[in-house]
């Protein structure tokens, strides 16, 4: 019997994040804290995103209200599919309540692929973030009309220095005309652009990459589509790897089953934030290390995205973070 304790938070982002979602505000999730009867204490992080296909907060709350402050290590095997954050978020916790703490996992910026922001601001901000020593952006598209959105790219693209790459991410917002146009475009610019990132909804993507396969020389990378480690072996089944899998692992569902399904497969992945407070990170990092440490091929990890906060949680601890929530 493993004593629990969760504490809610809310991480308001320095400006808000606009997506083809809309406009993100603030992250909100859930801090998860389990104690046995040795004292030893694990943590853990819950942070869903329903336009993701994940639970909502409120379903999180719900399943940490009906277990109360005790849980066993049954019950956190047997938490359904419909909740991939919870499994997450509660088997990280109870990982790191019986493992041996190891080294935080170390990346340095080249390693990362850093957000920028939306639309125009992406030309005042890349500089900064290339002097930290990023080389790879992510910049979001599908938010404007696709010629201003073009016009914007030939400029970002005529002021990035040579070796800087781009991931320009749609987040399902293009129709399959304009996923098109922009997969020309991309093939205008091979040395620049690194991938297109779910140009198309997920429920029409897949028929989309089958249609044009071999058409154009940009990878597309599928994020949305193969959120949950149920879409990804869904959509494994029929894409296999012609495609360029993003995966976050704190919305994904149990870490060992995605490494699993990744290493067994030996997809190309992505490793990416689903933005997350530093415990959600550490293990998502760890997953990481541990995938190419497998042999799974190595491209910057999607985790640029600390300048977007106004805290300051990346220099805590979790026994920190846990004090001031």
């Amino acid at each position: 019997m493993l004593q629990l304790a969760v504490r809610p938070y809310r991480r308001p982002f320095r400006t808000p994040l606009q997506t083809h979602h809309g406009l993100w505000e603030q992250r909100e999730g859930l801090i998860v804290r389990l104690q046995d009867d040795k004292g030893q204490v694990g943590f853990g992080e819950i942070a869903p995103i329903p336009w993701f296909g994940t639970e909502t907060l409120a379903m999180a709350k719900d399943l940490c209200a009906q277990w109360s402050d005790t849980v066993v290590p049954e019950q956190i095997a047997a938490i359904p599919a419909e909740l991939p954050a919870c499994q997450f978020g509660f088997a990280q916790a109870l990982r790191s309540l019986h493992c041996k703490r190891l080294p935080d996992p170390k990346y340095s910026p080249a390693q990362m692929c850093a957000l920028l922001p939306t639309g125009a601001a992406a030309l005042e901000v890349w500089s900064t973030l290339w002097q930290r020593g990023h080389r790879t952006f992510k910049w979001k598209i599908g938010v404007a009309p696709f010629h201003q959105e073009r016009a914007l790219f030939q400029a970002l693209v005529a002021a990035l220095p040579p070796g800087a790459r781009l991931r320009l991410d749609a987040n399902g917002g293009l129709t399959p005309e304009v996923g098109q146009q922009w997969l020309m475009v991309c093939d205008a610019a091979p040395d620049r652009v690194e991938f297109l990132e779910q140009p198309l909804p997920p429920d029409v993507i897949v028929d989309w990459v089958s249609a044009i396969a071999g058409t154009f020389q940009t990878a597309i990378a599928l994020d949305e589509s193969v959120a949950t480690i149920s879409q990804l072996q869904s959509v494994y089944q029929r894409l296999q790897n012609r495609v360029v899998y993003v995966v976050k692992p704190a919305i994904a569902g149990f870490s060992e089953q995605l490494y699993t399904l990744c290493t067994q497969h030996h997809l190309e992945v992505v490793v990416s934030s689903a933005l997350e407070t530093p415990v959600g990170r550490r293990a998502a990092l760890m997953l990481a290390q541990r995938l190419w440490a497998a042999g799974i091929p190595q491209r910057p990890l999607g985790f640029g995205v600390g300048h977007w906060f106004q805290d300051n949680w990346d220099t805590l601890s979790e026994e920190a973070l846990w004090s001031q929530l």
